[in-house]
């Protein structure tokens, strides 16, 4: 009977009466047998190692402990930024003076968010608002005594054109952007068919030439028959591989209306004003571009360490370190702020095949306390008075009489009121035949578009970020490839800058194959954190320090499944090894119970992290672990993985250099491509792998640029024909970049290698177990 804690629910007392049974087997082999497997402990666990007595789902115990140090480290995020928010050395007392000094200071947070966002694209230069339809129609007016409302286009960049209308009142003393919600189009902020919001009507009333964009929707449709995403979460998956954002694109776009309405007057006065996802994206406009006077946020103001339950275009990579609504209402000032505490829009994602996600608020009290906090860091440059609110608790899709007043007299720096203007005004007949379908897919079509030209090309934004690897020697590659190496730790899979625990190994015996002794072991890395694993000795275990795999299972895999039970994909690897004469340690890792893990990484994300970053510091700590045991030698401990195994064999042994070397097995391929293209059916925009996109990866790293990374240590590519991963002449120019860097560049051809073979998505286990045998048995 072979024991697999994880896969079979026996009871407790039949579990322990097992495990005691084999443990007293066991032992009594050691002791007829001392010269065979001198590491086997008469009291049941490896030598040096205290006893593991914990029961139950391992892998499960494991994911709960990240994901209760996940929320300790969301909690203290929110704490840490406001105390890191900038300061002056003295109390200013000139208030214009500490309004310079207090811009100055926070300009190089404003150009972190916008990268952060996904800003890196220049603007057209030509962005002039046109009266037209974007989509080859002709364009709609709408005249009356007070105003004129037009349909029109701006470019934004080579290829994109904005799309909305234009309020145009008499006399024009302000220009306003109104920005939608994700659910509403920009007629229905005009009264359009019949609709109760019509608070840009009020505006235009109040003198302002009001510009409403059309946002990008929420709306849910099928895609490729695989998944059903929002118009958000398919632009979001490509988006945030290149090194762009949903986010960056809607700011964009307003950006280039501000960038039009200044080239036709550069002293009119502009805010912008925004309920519910309008409001997110005015909060960081206002924010980032200080050509904005006034910004109205509302129906959205709130603090962010919950982001991660957000539908999942809401996902920032390192934003709660420096941006939560508090530190972008402080990035506003000195110019003016008013959050109104309007109810947002209720919005329940259910992640049919994509990512799940709700906004339920913002709560009176979530809003408060941000504002406090706010109000704290701005009160040393005594600033504090930028931000205003205004108290409402009626959800109506648009922010409040009280606070649009309020907005309209900032802008006009005089008392005004639209309330008397909104009453009199009767456009409870006008419609317009709204082409929200068309608009909704047209824009969405122009986006992807846009994204698919930055995919074609990223190749080359990559080559310029490499441009200072140098090649000419060895030494030289080794001194110059650190920098890169950093850069892929701390800004794409993000690292724990905290200490680690005390070495502190638990183990206990268990059954996997005759021949073979295994032992279940967990070892300490940070609080809550463990790192899990079955040791596996081979036969006639007598000689100390013998070379090491680190074999590293799939997606929803188990260690166990690498050893017994011919598991289609693994075929016993593990357990092969071992009798090939290598100690083996097959760790368990992260990606597995579905959903559980995926919110790992989306808890990982606004800090700066992905669930590589924990990963990694388990796998350091495993490298440790086995370096300091008599059995292996802490100069020959390899690196293989499959799958989502593969994914890890390029990046953990990238960071971890304890690993001599690494193998990548049925994963390898054209990973940014895999990743943001629409065109192919090998994509991951199409499943529910949601977790899988990383930030800003497709600028600096493909999986030739990571193994880089690697080198000059051995790194081999196992790949079979028929693996549906990707098809094999991506594969093949992918590895072509490897190969020359090896070969070509360091001389160092028998150090890399690719194996072709007639197979599927599994391990092939011939020339992977040759190139071992190649590097770590040869002392």
């Amino acid at each position: 009977m072979t024991l697999r804690y994880s896969r079979r629910r026996k009871s407790q007392f039949a579990w322990a009466s097992h495990w005691l049974t084999r443990c007293v087997v066991l032992a009594a082999i050691a002791i007829a047998c001392p010269s065979a497997h001198t590491q086997v402990s008469l009291n049941g666990q490896y030598a040096d190692t205290e006893p593991l007595d914990e029961m139950g789902d391992a892998a499960a115990r494991m994911l709960e402990g990240v994901d209760r140090f996940l929320d300790k480290q969301l909690e203290q995020s929110s704490k840490a930024s406001v105390r890191s928010w900038p300061k002056p050395q003295a109390k200013p007392t000139i208030p214009e003076k500490a309004k310079e000094l207090y811009v100055r200071e926070t300009k190089a947070l404003r150009t972190i968010l916008a990268e952060r966002i996904g800003l890196v694209d220049v603007r057209s230069t030509d962005t002039s608002l046109v009266q037209q339809s974007a989509f080859g129609k002709d364009p709609y007016q709408f005249h009356n005594e007070a105003f004129t409302i037009y349909e029109v286009a701006w470019n934004v960049y080579p290829g994109v054109q904005a799309s909305g209308l234009v309020v145009q009142p008499k006399e024009v003393r302000f220009c306003a952007l109104a920005i939608p919600d994700a659910g509403q189009m920009p007629e229905e902020l005009c009264g359009a068919q019949s609709s109760s919001v019509n608070y840009a009507l009020g505006l235009a009333s109040s003198g302002g030439l009001v510009v409403i964009p059309t946002v990008i929707s929420r709306s849910e449709s099928a895609r490729s028959g695989r998944s059903v995403l929002t118009d958000q979460e398919y632009l979001y998956r490509s988006a945030i591989v290149l090194g762009r954002h949903v986010l960056g694109h809607e700011v964009a776009v307003v950006q280039s209306a501000v960038d039009s309405i200044k080239r036709l007057n550069p002293d009119l006065p502009i805010g912008i004003v925004g309920w519910g996802e309008g409001g997110w994206i005015a909060l960081h406009s206002a924010a980032i571009d200080e050509r904005i006077d006034v910004a109205l946020v509302s129906g959205h103001f709130a603090p962010r360490n919950r982001i991660w339950q957000e539908p999942m275009h809401r996902n920032i990579h390192g934003l709660l370190p420096h941006f939560s609504d508090a530190q972008l209402a402080a990035l506003v000032a000195p110019r003016k702020l008013v959050v109104d505490l309007s109810p947002g829009p209720e919005v329940v994602i259910q992640g049919n095949g994509a990512a799940p996600g709700r906004i339920t608020g913002p709560t009176s009290a979530e809003a408060l306390e941000e504002l406090r906090r706010a109000s704290e860091m701005l009160s040393p440059w005594d600033l504090q008075s930028s931000i205003e609110q205004v108290q409402s608790d009626v959800r109506t899709g648009q922010p409040s009489l009280t606070s649009c007043n309020r907005f309209v007299s900032l802008l006009r720096k005089a008392t005004a009121s639209m309330e008397t203007v909104q009453a009199s005004l009767n456009l409870g007949d006008w419609s317009h035949s709204m082409p929200s379908d068309i608009r909704r897919k047209e824009q969405l079509d122009m986006w992807d578009r846009h994204q698919q030209r930055i995919l074609d090309s990223i190749h080359l934004e990559r080559n310029r970020y490499w441009s200072k690897l140098d090649t000419s020697s060895l030494a030289k590659f080794q001194d110059t490839v650190g920098s890169y190496r950093d850069t892929f730790r701390n800004e794409i899979i993000g690292t724990w800058n905290i200490p680690k625990m005390p070495m502190r190994a638990r183990s206990r015996l268990i059954d996997t194959k005759p021949g073979l002794i295994s032992y279940e072991v967990e070892i300490d890395v940070y609080e809550d954190i463990i790192a899990q694993g079955i040791l596996i000795l081979p036969p006639n275990n007598q000689a100390e320090h013998k070379p090491c795999v680190v074999f590293q299972h799939g997606l929803e895999g188990r260690p166990m499944d690498t050893i017994v039970g011919d598991h289609p994909a693994y075929h016993d690897v593990a357990a092969r090894l071992a009798m090939e004469g290598y100690v083996v340690f097959a760790p368990q890792n992260l990606y597995l119970m579905k959903d559980k893990f995926r919110v790992l990484q989306r808890k990982s994300n606004p800090l700066g992290k992905t669930l590589f970053s924990t990963m990694v510091a388990q796998h350091e700590r495993i490298v440790d672990w086995l370096s300091s045991i008599p059995d292996v030698d802490p100069k020959r401990i390899a690196f293989y993985g499959l799958s989502y195994g593969g994914k890890s064999a390029m990046r953990i042994p990238a960071l971890v250099p304890g690993y001599c070397l690494s193998i990548c097995s049925a994963d390898f391929n054209d990973w940014v491509w895999k990743n943001a293209s629409t065109n192919s059916p090998y994509s991951y925009v199409w499943t529910m792998e949601y977790e899988i996109f990383e930030y800003d990866l497709g600028r600096k790293f493909n999986y030739a640029e990571m193994a880089t990374l690697i080198a000059p240590r051995p790194f081999m590519v196992e790949r079979g024909h028929f693996d549906g991963v990707a098809p094999d002449e991506r594969v093949g120019l992918e590895f072509a970049k490897v190969n020359r860097l090896y070969s070509g560049l360091l001389r160092l051809p028998e150090h890399s290698r690719i194996e072709w073979f007639p197979g599927p998505h599994t391990i092939h286990g011939k020339g992977t177990f040759e190139f071992l045998a190649k590097h770590l048995k040869t002392e």
